[in-house]
């Protein structure tokens, strides 16, 4: 899902690894999230998965769900592109401790209340993947939407 040959498509870094500021920031479809926002939200909710992976409490992502709209610039797209790296690297380092007999334990079962009963770990890293390939196709089409480049 983050890098390499994924089947589902081209993985989120490869969506992303080419693209500059002013395209990660441009707003081809009016209402949509930008490419930028998007890379933003994968990266959230990585560092949200790991850190129930860690054993914290289920809430939302440390960094926010979306950043607030504003202009993308150089540093911003790099910040972005850099906390989704480690974010990546996080969660890698965390499921290598991560015992495999604990992936069907419900994820913080007593503070659930947005779905109909506990959510398994597997089911977490299942429903992560889930979002970061449905979010890297989101940026597929908004690249395709962009103008050509100069």
């Amino acid at each position: 899902m983050y890098q390499g040959n994924a089947w589902h498509g081209p993985a989120v870094l490869d969506v992303i690894r080419d693209l500059t500021a002013e395209q990660a920031g441009a707003r081809p479809i009016r209402e949509a999230h930008t490419i930028y926002e998007l890379t933003h939200h994968i990266a959230a909710w990585m560092g949200e998965v790991t850190s129930r992976l860690q054993g914290n409490p289920p809430g939302m992502p440390a960094d926010g769900d979306f950043p607030p709209k504003s202009r993308v610039d150089d540093a911003a797209w790099s910040d972005v592109r850099a906390r989704l790296e480690r974010r990546q690297v996080e969660l890698l380092v965390t499921l290598a401790d991560f015992d495999a007999a604990r992936l069907d334990d419900a994820v913080d079962p007593k503070n659930r209340k947005d779905v109909e009963g506990p959510v398994s770990y597997r089911a977490l890293l299942s429903g992560l993947a889930q979002h970061s390939a449905y979010h890297a196709g989101q940026i597929m089409l908004l690249k395709k939407a962009l103008p050509p480049a100069d």
